[in-house]
């Protein structure tokens, strides 16, 4: 019988559920923080922990020795001052500090570490099609969910690794200088951490109460904002701004009763220390204690003061991050298991394509150029197959375009999936003689350019964009490009040419420019499948005659959809692909 958690029934997705589903299925971790250089930085943690402890120890000796040095008012003043002992106490407060100092650095680092290798994590598996996609989810999840983990991190666990070991080696040199005095400070915060659990249950669930009420709100307003022009035509704006207050009042009130609770832990905490300060003023008055102890006793206890302030807050960050953790565990698992697909997919691919198997490999099914595409299903209707020779032009023939969009996404995107072990019942695409699902992803970027005017351009420099297939063009190849769609006056028009930074989307170029743009970085390396989507629909008269001249002589198969083809080709210069048989 098939054991599910809550969590993963919740959280997994159908794609991941395929690959990880086992008969006895374990809990979903998170990533392992003793890992790596983390392991040392850890250690060091520990290491700077004791050390504190041992320096306020020493600042408490001094102290009292110190203090049980003065003359009394019968006594004769000492000739000189105790140097030394005064010496080893500004010594031990000045290391504490720089203790304090390293401590909150190493912190940082273990931190942004760790939350590095995870956003690497997060991004993979949003690329790969796994969880929610939502850009206002994926946006929250890559800042709070990620910053709740850095804040774990960096400030509830590196202060358990460093706090915890000073309030033990405190209270245990205690017990053996003066036992009376360990139990006045060991009872209070006792008693502070047997009430913790069931705090930290109640800051669990309002942290998760706050951490799904602020993704429902991040998704309202990225949705809003992506609608804004039709918000704007429905007259809508208020209505929206509207919905957006309501999501962002149940923020506030959720984030209100997070904050009584943490609130109280943190209180609790630092009453817990002043209960400590005032058990030692009781046993002084009770004369169990000189006041050269009370005096030492109060160093030690300050210098405590700080790490069970720290202490206080971790409960609040342990709660945050396991929060996090329920949305987060699936989906970093589900991408390490992507990962490690990639890289077992190249492996097979290099076995299988060693130089000594050429002459004992029989001869190919397929022809050894252009396009064949067989066994294609796209919304549970069959395609017809379709057998491309290098030099055709072959028109994608349906009246609905989201059909057109479903078969290139099910023939560029869905067969190369590395989580799908089963391709028995996927699309059968070869081009240019070679298995495009599985090849590996260096070769498939040399066997498919695509142009489309629906897919968003990514942010970048020109030379990163127009080399985004091919990452190792030198600038020669990139300026031969660009002059060859015909942008480079447009780059003399930018004094920093290649180097002009385009964002959001190819601003501040026109969407003439992006188009040709796309179209140049898909012509790079003359691939031998070009897609062109649509992509005559941005281009001007100027646009549209470079292009036709581009594909007049192109040597690979073109696959191309196009509202008016007739602006690109003669009836006879091309196939249609019917798709809506």
């Amino acid at each position: 019988m098939s054991v599910t958690t809550p969590t993963q029934t919740m959280h997994t997705n159908q794609q991941a559920e395929k690959t990880t589903k086992k008969p006895q299925e374990k809990p979903v971790r998170m990533p392992k923080v003793w890992r790596g250089r983390r392991r040392l930085l850890l250690l060091g943690l520990v290491g700077l922990g004791i050390v504190q402890a041992v320096l306020a120890l020493v600042m408490a000796l001094t102290v009292d020795a110190l203090l049980s040095g003065l003359p009394t008012a019968n006594a004769s003043p000492q000739l000189a001052p105790p140097w030394a002992t005064m010496l080893g106490l500004a010594a031990a407060v000045i290391g504490i500090g720089a203790a304090r100092w390293i401590e909150r650095i190493v912190a940082e680092d273990l931190g942004q570490d760790y939350v590095y290798e995870q956003r690497r994590r997060l991004i993979t598996a949003a690329l790969h099609n796994i969880g929610n996609r939502s850009l206002g989810v994926v946006v929250t999840r890559a800042s709070n969910d990620l910053t709740a983990v850095r804040n774990w991190i960096a400030q509830g666990l590196v202060p358990m690794l460093t706090g915890l070991p000073l309030v033990v080696v405190v209270v245990t040199v205690l017990g053996f200088i003066n036992w009376p005095i360990a139990i006045a400070v060991a009872v209070p915060l006792v008693v502070t951490a047997v009430a913790m659990p069931f705090l930290a249950r109640i800051a669990h669930n309002r942290a998760r109460k706050v951490r799904r009420y602020r993704g429902r709100m991040s998704a309202r307003i990225a949705d809003a904002v992506q609608a804004g022009e039709s918000v704007q035509v429905a007259g809508a704006v208020r209505r929206e701004l509207n919905a957006v207050d309501r999501d962002s009042s149940r923020v506030v009130g959720a984030s209100v009763k997070r904050a009584r609770i943490t609130g109280l832990i943190r209180a609790l905490t630092v009453t817990a220390a002043s209960l400590c300060t005032a058990a030692v003023v009781f046993l002084a008055v009770l004369g169990i204690i000189d006041v050269a102890g009370v005096a030492s006793i109060m160093t030690l206890l300050g210098v405590m003061a700080t790490p069970m302030s720290d202490l206080g807050r971790v409960v609040e960050y342990r709660q945050n991050y396991r929060a996090a953790w329920r949305i987060l565990a699936p989906i970093f698992q589900s991408a390490t298991q992507v990962q490690r697909a990639v890289r077992a997919k190249e492996r097979a691919w290099k076995n299988e394509h060693t130089p000594q198997d050429a002459d004992d490999t029989a001869a190919p099914s397929h022809p050894a150029e252009g396009v064949v595409i067989e066994n294609l299903t796209v919304d549970h209707t069959a395609m017809p197959d379709l057998h491309a020779r290098a030099g055709e032009r072959i028109l994608l023939d349906s009246a609905d375009p989201n059909r057109i969009n479903g078969v290139l996404k099910a023939v560029l995107v869905d067969g190369i999936n590395p989580l799908e072990s089963d391709h028995d019942d996927g699309p059968v695409v070869v081009i240019d003689g070679t298995e495009y699902g599985a090849a590996p992803a260096s070769l498939r970027r040399e066997l498919v350019g695509m142009a489309s005017v629906r897919q968003p351009l990514e942010r970048g420099s020109v030379q990163r964009l127009v080399s985004y297939r091919l990452p190792n063009t030198s600038v020669e190849d990139a300026k031969a490009i660009l002059h060859r769609v015909g942008l480079s006056p447009v780059l003399y028009l930018h004094h920093k040419g290649l180097k002009t930074l385009l964002k959001n989307d190819g601003e501040p170029w026109s969407r003439a420019e992006v188009a040709l743009l796309k179209l140049a970085r898909a012509l790079l390396g003359t691939p031998p499948l070009l897609v062109l989507e649509n992509i005559d629909a941005a281009l001007d008269e100027d646009g549209l005659a470079t292009l036709r001249r581009i594909l007049s002589d192109y040597p690979g198969t073109v696959l191309f959809s196009s509202f008016t083809p007739e602006r690109l080709f003669a009836d006879a210069e091309i196939r249609r692909w019917s798709l809506d048989q």
